[in-house]
């Protein structure tokens, strides 16, 4: 391009230079002379003149061209010039952010207990807000919804007991949890319960059912011939959402449910070394949860803003009908040892020191079980901070990042070791703002209410921005907790978020300053590696537990979950141990989980930094070819485990088979052009990055997963028996359970599921097409 320019430039000159020669020679001739040579002058002139124009014309065009390209060099190095800066930026967040600002967060934040809807979680959004508003982001508002919550009645408690035929109670469990340290010395703290479980009083037989899944209801029902209808239920915490264990026992029809942890799951040393002395829970210990869903009961589908139209309780979709209530393993051993009946399998057995039998009934047929519960419903207000960092150059294009601040006591791990660490990304980011330091996209902070008793601050919040989001959201980021332990880092992620992760990863330092790996990537790469990938480790359905669900699996957001954790092949527990309970203190935490709080600032960098990249980078640096292999992969599965059985009923294999293919063909051709599109072409750009954030989208359908039309993602949506963990194609996986298990006669709507499977399949591959049509 520049030698076009230097000839440009020299033709221009060279014709300018002749004219005022001729204009110069006319004035210096006699007047005969003069006279003779002006007809030729005109004549020249006029020849001139054409030319001229025609030069002008020509070096008009030169000059265009030749600006251009002098131009796209001034873009491409303007383009090269943010690079350099988006660099600078990531630089900005990985040496201002501070561990000490994150810790003193933490202490603050944990002072007393955050339970949605009370003063506690109420002043702490206050608090929190007024931060964000000192660190100079560009707007930050408190969204409040009026919604349904559920409470325990602290006068009177709910309750477990062994009762003689006369009704006399012989054992009572325990109302509070002893506080074994200072920080959690404090008496106004709300007594263990599970919400949305229904008030009532049921009394009868016990029956043992391990975890509570429905392979267990079914092997008792099916192998041991035990029916537990109108029975009373006690199952240990663990393997699936503690709600799906409920709703499994309203299946069978028993009367209601006991749930406690089981020292196999949360004390696997099995001895009294338990907090204070260690992260092990100890016998006193009481995992809180909801056995509920997502979202406000009384305004389902849409937000609970204050001019919402409310259903009655009684016409609400709660869907819980019995009792339930949670309870340590001190108290659950002096009911599961006076259990009759055949001895439990091998697989059902814990760590008490008992002889684990399944019941129904006690060896004694004089005692019974009696199960007290008297929560109550109430309309209260939870609130939601937003804050907003004003993109640039796309304003109308948004990176979320999420987090929530209710905890079910002091919530040291879960969530405000998370709240915590991105109060202090706020800090760093506003104050790079402050420098005039901006992404181009706009980032959007979050820290959502009532996420512990139905993820109702997102889910309201995406409800009522549904319309907006569905359009312009980039991508949500959700770290629930921060860390829980210091092994390995985990996450989850649609695949089209998976390379942007991997990127940011590699640029955050190793939290382990004596290790020798150099980075996050690495260390994580080592410690949780993918099974012959050679990258680390990654899931993609994300489920249903924390605020990423409804944006993921009903607004179509490309979402991560991520969070530092233990290493599951050294203990073999479903959370950290001391999960929803009092003892989840600042102590604790700077105790037994992150005294350094290195780890703790490793997933504030990572967070910061993939937020930063996914906001500023011109052209996203999304590959749609992960999510065309994820569906083959799927596929591949499904053609394995259940083709013969199809094939035998005319289930269309073929095409479904046929549309994977043409994703793969269509995201690899996009992939290849995307490497040729000018990152200078402002309006090449959006296209692509619309095409592909727009690809998640395209799998969300309308009509839901059959019998949950909540979860919208046809491809990825918790599954029907744990909400908690996630299925690939969930139509067809819980259908293809529902014919396996349960001899339904379902294979019309088995059909019906692949054919709109393969219809989304076949519009995600359209949706990369230039056109489309």
């Amino acid at each position: 391009m520049a030698n076009r320019a230097r000839q440009r430039k020299g033709t221009s000159e060279t014709e300018t230079m002749t004219e005022y020669q001729l204009l110069n020679d006319m004035d210096f001739q006699t007047p005969d002379l003069r006279k003779r040579k002006l007809c030729m002058v005109l004549k020249v002139l006029g020849l001139l003149c054409g030319g001229l124009v025609m030069g002008v014309l020509i070096g008009y065009v030169f000059f265009h061209n030749s600006g251009g390209n002098q131009d796209c060099e001034n873009q491409h190095n303007s383009y090269q010039q943010h690079q350099h800066e988006m660099e600078n930026s990531f630089k900005h967040i990985l040496n201002d952010l501070e561990k000490e600002n994150i810790r003193s967060n933490l202490q603050n934040y944990t002072s007393r207990q955050r339970l949605s809807g009370t003063d506690g979680v109420h002043d702490l959004v206050m608090h929190i807000a007024q931060q964000w508003r000192d660190h100079g982001l560009d707007k930050v508002e408190v969204t409040p919804y009026e919604v349904l919550l559920s409470y325990p009645n602290t006068t009177n408690p709910n309750r477990v007991e062994i009762v003689l035929n006369n009704g006399t109670a012989i054992f009572t469990s325990a109302f509070v949890e002893k506080p074994l340290d200072p920080d959690g010395n404090q008496s106004d703290i709300i007594p263990p319960y599970n919400s949305f479980a229904p008030a009532g009083i049921v009394e009868g037989d016990l029956v043992y059912v391990n975890y509570g899944q429905i392979e267990d209801f079914m092997f008792l029902k099916n192998n041991l011939s035990i029916n537990v209808t109108n029975k009373i239920v006690i199952a240990r915490y663990g393997k699936i959402f503690r709600g799906d264990k409920v709703l499994n026992a309203q299946r069978f029809n028993a009367s209601g449910v006991i749930l406690y942890s089981d020292p196999a799951d949360v004390n696997i040393n099995g001895t009294t070394n338990t907090y204070p002395h260690s992260w092990w829970m100890p016998d006193t210990g009481v995992q809180r949860g909801t056995v509920g869903g997502d979202g406000d009961y009384l305004t389902p589908f849409y937000p609970a803003r204050e001019y919402a139209h409310r259903l009655a309780v009684d016409k609400s979709i709660i869907n819980i009908k019995i009792p339930c209530q949670p309870i340590g393993y001190g108290d659950a051993v002096h009911f599961l040892r006076e259990l009759g009946g055949p001895s439990a399998p091998d697989t059902w057995k814990g760590k008490l020191n008992i002889t684990y039998r399944v019941g129904p009934g006690f060896t004694n047929k004089t005692r019974k079980v009696k199960l007290t519960v008297n929560n109550y419903l109430k309309v209260v207000t939870v609130e939601n901070i937003i804050g907003i960092i004003k993109g640039k150059v796309e304003p109308d294009r948004y990176v979320l990042l999420g987090n929530h601040h209710d905890a079910w006591v002091f919530g040291a791990i879960d969530p405000l070791s998370g709240t915590a660490a991105l109060t202090e990304i706020t800090r760093v980011m506003g104050n790079m703002k402050q420098s005039n330091n901006q992404p181009q996209r706009t980032i959007v902070f979050c820290t959502w209410g009532g996420e512990e008793v139905g993820l109702i601050g997102s889910t309201e919040w995406v409800e009522e921005y549904m319309k907006v989001l569905y359009e312009r959201a980039v991508a949500y980021i959700n770290v629930d907790y921060a860390v829980d332990y210091i092994d390995n880092l985990v996450a989850g992620t649609s695949p089209l978020l998976q390379d942007p992760l991997y990127q940011a990863a590699k640029l955050v330092p190793n939290p382990d300053p004596a290790s020798p790996y150099r980075t996050l990537y690495d260390i994580w790469n080592k410690t949780n590696p993918g099974d012959g990938t050679g990258e680390p480790s990654i899931y993609y359905s994300l489920g249903s537990g924390s605020d990423m669900a409804t944006f993921y699996e009903r607004a179509g957001v490309p979402s991560i979950d991520m969070y530092y954790s233990y290493d599951r092949k050294k203990w073999d527990i479903i959370s950290y141990p001391l999960y929803h309970s009092a003892y989840e203190t600042f102590h604790m935490y700077t105790t037994f989980i992150d005294p350094s709080f290195n780890y703790t600032l490793a997933m504030a960098r990572l967070w910061g930094v993939l937020s930063w990249k996914l906001a500023d980078e011109t052209l996203l640096s999304f590959d749609v070819r992960r999510y065309a292999k994820a569906v083959a992969d799927v596929i591949v599965t499904f053609k394995g485990q259940y083709g013969i059985l199809w094939q035998a009923q005319s289930v269309n294999i073929v095409d479904l088979e046929s549309a994977s293919k043409n994703l793969t063909l269509a995201a690899q051709k996009f992939y290849d052009y995307i490497q040729t599109i000018d990152k200078n072409d402002p309006l090449a750009v959006r296209i692509v990055n619309d095409k592909m954030t727009q690809l998640e989208r395209t799998f969300i359908d309308p009509e839901g997963v059959p019998g949950r039309p909540i979860y919208k993602h046809v491809m990825f949506a918790p599954s029907k028996f744990d909400s908690y963990t996630g299925s690939s194609f969930p139509g067809i996986v819980d259908t293809m359970f529902e014919i396996q298990h349960n001899n339904a006669s379902s294979w019309e709507l088995l059909k019906q599921q692949v054919y709109v499977t393969t219809y989304t399949i076949q519009s995600a591959a359209n949706s990369l097409d230039p056109i489309g049509l």
